[in-house]
């Protein structure tokens, strides 16, 4: 059964990678996958460790990092080309994994070293 757990798990991943600025909602996924959304948060939960949407959030907040410093983008921009629509609540959960603000992050890791 953990295999098929497993596969399912994958296949989402392997969606929301792909499709990262869509709406995603627990219930659009799970449907996409052809799972409840109870068997799909159980599947993600025993084979990731959090949830579907924690895990959407952590790919977003990643993905939003790497446009912070490898384009000229704005926070606003990058926050939109990862599938948020409220740059409010992108810059709070990229501060909730990063400890920062994503203008601080880009500033952190754009400064010339001193020397």
């Amino acid at each position: 059964m953990r295999g098929v757990l497993r596969g399912h798990v994958v296949s989402a991943v392997k969606v929301l990678r792909e499709r990262i600025a869509e709406p995603w909602t627990l219930q659009a996924l799970a449907e996409e996958i052809h799972l409840s959304r109870s068997q799909l948060v159980r599947a993600f939960d025993a084979t990731v460790g959090v949830s579907p949407m924690a895990y959407l959030r952590r790919m977003r907040v990643e993905r939003m990092a790497r446009l912070l410093v490898s384009t000229d983008l704005s926070v606003a921009e990058a926050a939109r080309s990862v599938g948020w629509r409220n740059q409010f609540h992108a810059s709070q959960c990229f501060h909730a994994h990063y400890e920062v603000s994503p203008t601080e992050f880009r500033r952190q890791q754009t400064a010339p070293p001193l020397g």
